[in-house]
């Protein structure tokens, strides 16, 4: 039923997505050119300051050689970390998603969810953004680009459904219990340190005894490995591994069934939290 009626204000869904993407710095002196430089700034921290100044690298890793890329590690924390800073930025709005928008909710009949759907499409855009300059960045540093990239898409499109579930839920629940928001802020630190994203998973296993059942049951574990395996493990080792459409990881497909569970189970349970407030929800906010 939601689906039908977002369909519906698609229109108003892509007008909000345009108007949040412009208004982000409307004001400032260069606008929308924001959007790129500050992801260039953060990809220019990783990639080149932690290769360069701090000397980082990859030991060898089973099934892996050791490399003596100096950018590897730069590499490793981007490919984990640009999906995460767009997860949580977009999971921190959509948390105040109904009670910024009080007064249209109050006055204008259409889909409540559309105003956390056009934040997490917004967020996606800035995602393929700071991905187009990553990659910009690994050819000028030497590196090739694995035919397999051309799985990036479905990775956006699986984010999103998890984004959206998680926002949904958030979205609703702070209507109704504003120290939510608090909480939400901690979880997202919490659920960064506890992810793989600027460590590799094998000090995960070796810090505390139960670290490989607190993998399998971290979602954003898996979100993070499917963006590792395109822009880490078939970059880095791309003269080692065989280079075909399919990504040279056997995990790879397991990880995206993974995720696109995750995504549906999380979409489904936020949207029937949503409908059993929905009623009450103007007059909360």
């Amino acid at each position: 039923m939601l689906i039908r009626e977002i369909w519906r204000y698609r229109a108003l869904l892509w007008d909000l997505v345009i108007q949040d993407f412009r208004g982000r710095y409307a004001g400032s002196v260069i606008g929308v050119f924001w959007n790129i430089l500050q992801p260039l700034a953060q990809i220019f921290i990783y990639a080149v300051i932690l290769a360069r100044v701090v000397g980082s690298r990859i030991p060898g890793r089973i099934g892996f050689p050791e490399v003596e890329d100096p950018y590897a590690l730069s590499i490793y924390i981007c490919a984990g970390l640009l999906p995460w800073l767009t997860l949580s930025e977009t999971l921190t709005r959509n948390s105040l998603a109904f009670l910024s928008h009080s007064n249209l909710i109050k006055k204008v009949s259409f889909p409540h969810p559309i105003l956390v759907l056009y934040q997490v499409i917004s967020g996606l855009i800035t995602l393929f953004i700071m991905h187009a300059i990553l990659l910009v960045v690994m050819v000028v540093t030497g590196h090739r680009i694995p035919l397999c990239i051309i799985w990036l898409p479905l990775l956006y499109v699986l984010q999103g459904l998890m984004t959206y579930g998680l926002g949904i839920f958030l979205a609703t629940a702070t209507a109704y219990f504003r120290d939510m928001m608090q909480f939400v802020s901690i979880a997202l630190q919490v659920w960064f340190w506890m992810t793989p994203i600027v460590y590799f998973r094998e000090l995960t296993e070796r810090i505390v005894s139960f670290g490989p059942l607190l993998l399998l049951v971290n979602p954003l574990y898996y979100l993070s490995r499917a963006f590792q395996i395109l822009f880490y493990e078939n970059v880095v080792y791309y003269d080692f591994l065989p280079q075909k459409l399919l990504p040279s990881q056997s995990s790879f497909f397991p990880t995206l069934g993974i995720l696109l569970l995750c995504g549906l189970v999380f979409s489904l349970l936020g949207d029937l939290f949503y409908l059993k407030l929905k009623k009450e929800l103007p007059d909360q906010i």
